[in-house]
């Protein structure tokens, strides 16, 4: 279990290799990749292949809302691709499937719940949205 409010939370599952991991992924996670890595390590530590895992992206910020007026200071030129148009806004669901993806996360094993905590504070917290600490949280278990 992680504690999220507008950050993502990605979960890993190899069904073969029965392991699962809970990744916080913020901008700067993203920035830094922590997906990939986190990939990587259960490679490394539990021979998982990257092809059988199954991801799910949480409630996070969406493109809509996940604006950075100092993203040039912030956020590294490389993913300036995830710049929404002529807003400052970020895509980081799309940064998140591609670096699952880039490690050899099939597309069809990830799953986007593509839905803006920040938008939708009726039913998620979101500190962009509410000015104010609270948190939900994200949950991965195996029986």
């Amino acid at each position: 279990m992680i504690q999220v409010a507008d950050c993502q939370s990605v979960m890993l599952y190899d069904p073969h290799q029965k392991v699962i991991a809970n990744i916080h992924s913020g901008w700067r996670g993203s920035v830094l990749n922590i997906i990939g890595k986190c990939v990587d390590q259960m490679v490394l530590d539990f021979g998982c292949r990257p092809e059988k895992l199954l991801a799910g992206i949480s409630p996070s910020l969406g493109p809509c809302c996940a604006e950075f007026i100092h993203y040039k200071k912030e956020i590294p030129e490389h993913l300036w691709k995830y710049k929404q148009g002529d807003r400052d806004n970020f895509d980081f669901w799309a940064m998140s499937q591609d670096q699952l993806a880039e490690k050899g996360v099939r597309k069809e094993n990830i799953r986007n719940m593509e839905t803006c905590t920040k938008c939708r504070t009726d039913i998620f917290f979101s500190y962009r949205g509410e000015k104010t600490v609270k948190r939900f949280a994200s949950v991965i278990s195996m029986i």
